[in-house]
């Protein structure tokens, strides 16, 4: 078959290579000189063949039939790859075969042409029939083997794919072919060996050096999987396979920067290697080197224009380079080539959502939403352009039906959630986040929040157990480290363990001014006042408009016995916050002890 191939490549027109085929065996045929049958002698003793034709009339037509069958099987095949043609194909190799039912060769094409549509037991039985007639067969015993490597019946396949390497020992195919069969089989060592067992004896071939390496890579031992893919591409250098996966080695292992370098030299070996080049767009992605992504999706969008997910993610990019008009435009170039296209019209949400203009974004998701009613995505970025909005009830309506659509969707239990807490709505909120953990246990977002929730409950067991858990899983967790410290601070208990649970969440966080406020709130529980005022009077430097943080450093000063300053702090938050009862009452105390002292001075310690 791939005679046939190879000639339509260099002519350039494979019905040129097919016509003049044509001329040429009807030209055989027509003087005699062609038969279907190799195995069969066309020279008779010098007497007989003075007397009487070699071949009768009818043995001539026959071979004729068998040829002209044969000729148009091939005329399908190189006509197109379509299933039809294949079909007709094989008719006409059986045509063949009923006027040659001895000639091993048309079985086994037509074994070859079967594997190829995919009928399986039609070909096993085609090559078994090449078989029976040429029993030392070297293709046939591969073809038997492919064929049951493909039903699956792998001790069959290896015992005929062993026979034909016995006949022909050095056939690379058979050994690649029983190679991928271990493989298929499960056997990874004997793939292995095979292939190891062709190199011993054929050191630079670069199939088998190539499949070894894929097998490799496959088997997920990447090291050994570059060196047999490098040692395959110095014994081919124009190779795209080896190329191209060693590049997917590379990117399996995060080495991104040579895994670009590889699909480069396939794109540059194969302009139109469309795989690659999504590839090689996706690394620029994640390397940050947008402009060169673009530039890729560029190229196929001129090969593609139809594509639509091609502009889709040149779009994207764009969203991601902060271009919100250019990303707007292409969109919108989608929606007008496709109104149906969900996600065109989601991803026109987003640009607005990053625009913040979030009544359009609201009407976008509403387009997708009536396109795809079941895609929990466009909901929850609607809930949250609602919030944004200050509409909190609606989004609370609008992540309800999310969780209604998506009961088992952890993401949908937590902005849900974050609604209801935002609401106080406690109870219900602690429901929901208690969902959203027990689809996601994993998650410290979600067991932060919801030891959150339980803290506004009062359940402090419970808030201390889930910031644990935020905090074990992970450690940088700073809002978790400072809840915790701030939660036992509060309660007095559990000082030392506080301060250090703060001081690490200042690690992470030095310029947190709220931390800070913590940090000295801890050490005022703890009885350092000088500590606790140094450490707030940062935190006021820096949150200077917080009520709490005035609340605290007004207490600080108090338990200094700095009165004066005391007020002043408190008058802060009173201001930040009028509706502070507590700190009323504070105010209230420390006017009458400062009008006392106005008669006793002995009161006034304040400090120069």
């Amino acid at each position: 078959m791939k005679r046939y191939s190879s000639l339509s490549v260099y002519v350039g027109d494979m019905w040129k290579c097919l016509r003049l085929f044509l001329g040429v065996v009807i030209f055989l045929l027509s003087n005699g000189c062609a038969t279907a049958n190799p195995q069969r002698v066309l020279v008779a003793d010098e007497a007989s063949s003075k007397d009487k034709p070699m071949w009768s009339r009818h043995e001539i037509q026959q071979q004729r039939d068998a040829y002209f069958h044969a000729i148009l099987s091939y005329a399908y095949q190189l006509r197109h790859q379509m299933p039809e043609h294949l079909a007709k194909a094989a008719e006409e190799l059986e045509q063949a075969i009923h006027y040659e039912p001895d000639t091993a060769f048309l079985y086994a094409e037509l074994a070859q042409l079967q594997l190829r549509r995919g009928e399986l037991q039609a070909a096993l039985e085609a090559a078994q029939a090449a078989l029976e007639r040429e029993p030392d067969s070297h293709p046939a015993y591969r073809l038997v083997g492919k064929a049951h490597a493909h039903l699956q019946q792998y001790d069959e396949a290896q015992a005929a794919l062993e026979k034909a390497i016995e006949l022909q020992p050095d056939d690379a195919d058979a050994y690649l072919d029983l190679s991928a069969l271990h493989a298929k089989a499960g056997r990874p060592q004997a793939a292995v060996a095979t292939l190891e067992a062709w190199l011993k004896q054929h050191p630079d071939s670069s199939r088998a050096l190539f499949a070894l390496g894929r097998l490799h890579a496959e088997q997920g031992t990447y090291d050994q999987a570059e060196v047999r893919l490098q040692q395959a591409i110095d014994q081919k250098p124009q190779s795209e396979r080896a190329w191209s996966v060693l590049g997917t080695v590379y990117e399996l292992q995060k080495r991104y920067p040579e895994a670009i370098a590889a699909y480069q030299n396939v794109v540059a070996l194969n302009p139109y290697h469309k795989v690659v080049r999504h590839r090689l767009a996706e690394l620029y992605i994640r390397q940050g080197n947008l402009d060169d992504a673009l530039a890729i999706y560029a190229d196929l969008q001129r090969l593609e224009p139809q594509n639509v997910r091609l502009r889709l993610r040149a779009g994207l990019i764009r969203l991601e380079q902060k271009q919100f008009d250019d990303a707007l435009e292409i969109f919108q170039s989608v929606i007008d080539a496709v109104p149906s296209h969900a996600d065109a019209h989601y991803y026109m949400a987003l640009a607005h959502e990053e625009m913040e203009n979030y009544d359009k974004s609201v009407q976008a998701l509403q387009k997708a939403i009536v396109l795809q009613p079941e895609n929990v995505d466009y909901y929850l970025h609607m809930g949250h352009a609602y919030e944004r909005l200050g509409d909190r009830q609606r989004a609370m309506e609008v992540l309800t039906q999310a969780v209604s659509i998506a009961p088992d969707n952890a993401r949908a239990y937590f902005y849900l959630g974050l609604i209801q807490t935002a609401l106080e709505e406690y109870p219900t909120a602690a429901e929901s986040l208690r969902k959203a953990v027990q689809f996601e246990n994993e998650n410290a977002t979600y067991h932060f929040n919801l030891g959150v929730v339980y803290e506004k409950l009062d359940n402090f067991e419970a808030s201390v157990l889930h910031m644990k858990r935020t905090i074990d899983l992970d450690p940088k967790h700073a809002s978790a480290l400072n809840y915790l410290g701030y939660m036992y601070a509060e309660r007095g208990l559990h000082l030392d363990e506080s301060i250090r649970a703060i001081q690490r969440a200042l690690m992470l966080e030095p310029d947190n001014g709220y931390f800070l406020d913590s940090l000295g709130w801890a050490y005022f529980k703890k009885g350092l006042y000088e500590k606790a005022l140094q450490e707030m009077q940062r935190a006021t430097a820096l949150v200077p408009d917080d009520p709490v943080i005035q609340e605290h450093l007004g207490d600080i000063y108090f338990s200094l016995r700095r009165f004066r300053d005391a007020s002043q702090a408190w008058d802060r938050s009173l201001t930040l916050q009028p509706a502070n009862a507590a700190v009323k009452e504070k105010l209230r105390e420390i006017r009458f002890m400062l009008e006392d002292a106005v008669h006793d001075e002995s009161l006034l310690l304040q400090r120069p």
